[in-house]
């Protein structure tokens, strides 16, 4: 991790030496008492923590907060439901990108079990996406929400954002080929079977343009990657 993320209420008290945060810097960074690692408020300020002292009841924290809170990407990501595998390996790397918000869709090729997963019933999730805002050194975290069916996802959709839907049988033009007209955008992946007629059809009809990654089929953890990068880079967030 890149920066240690911490509740607001977490700061006020000591840091268990058996907390993973704590191993972390004492173990990996290698802090001692005097030393100090960079620290941020979930969804708050950056800052610096120095290590007071080191006893029994864990780490006696100093914290000094010193810059702004970060910005999430105007990008909302809707993604076909894939194995929960693959939706922790998107759930940390599109937080790492930046995402504003994930809306996950159970879809009409995808699997609806998957909606029941521990990883939602639980707080695994969560721990995901700080997993991958430490590791893009930010304290923002995206919106995560459920949804049993694509249409009724689009349903909650605000409108004033540019419409995408990567699609590999009928696309009408390459990502690559996407002008920016707002400033915020609206991408969708299907699961890995990829959408049907009838969600092709619902995603025309809210005015998404169906575009290409290219030929090949790609996962869902890799077609959501590359679209969002390239997103990304026409909305000139880099």
């Amino acid at each position: 991790m890149n920066i240690i993320l911490f509740e607001r209420d977490e700061i006020d008290r000591p840091l268990g030496l058996d907390d993973g945060r704590a191993v972390h810097v004492l173990q990996v960074i290698g802090c001692k008492e005097g030393d100090s690692f960079d620290i941020g408020i979930v969804d708050g300020p950056r800052g610096k923590a120095r290590v007071e002292a080191i006893g029994k009841r864990g780490l006696m924290l100093d914290f000094n907060f010193f810059s702004g809170i970060p910005h999430l990407s105007p990008v909302v990501m809707i993604i076909g439901l894939p194995r929960p595998p693959s939706a922790r390996r998107i759930l940390k790397d599109l937080t790492s990108q930046g995402v504003a918000q994930l809306h996950f869709v159970a879809t009409d090729k995808g699997e609806k079990s998957y909606l029941n997963s521990r990883l939602w019933t639980g707080d695994e999730y969560q721990r995901l996406l700080r997993e991958g805002a430490e590791q893009a050194f930010c304290t923002r975290m995206p919106e995560v929400v459920l949804h049993e069916s694509l249409t009724a996802c689009l349903d909650e959709l605000a409108e004033g954002s540019d419409r995408l839907a990567l699609d590999n049988y009928e696309a009408t033009m390459p990502i690559g080929q996407y002008r920016v007209e707002r400033e915020h955008c609206v991408l969708a992946v299907g699961s890995e079977r990829g959408w049907s007629a009838a969600e092709r059809q619902a995603l025309r009809s809210r005015d998404f343009a169906l575009v290409g990654l290219g030929e090949r089929v790609l996962k869902t953890e890799t077609a959501c990657i590359a679209g969002l990068a390239l997103v990304l880079a026409k909305l000139k967030v880099y």
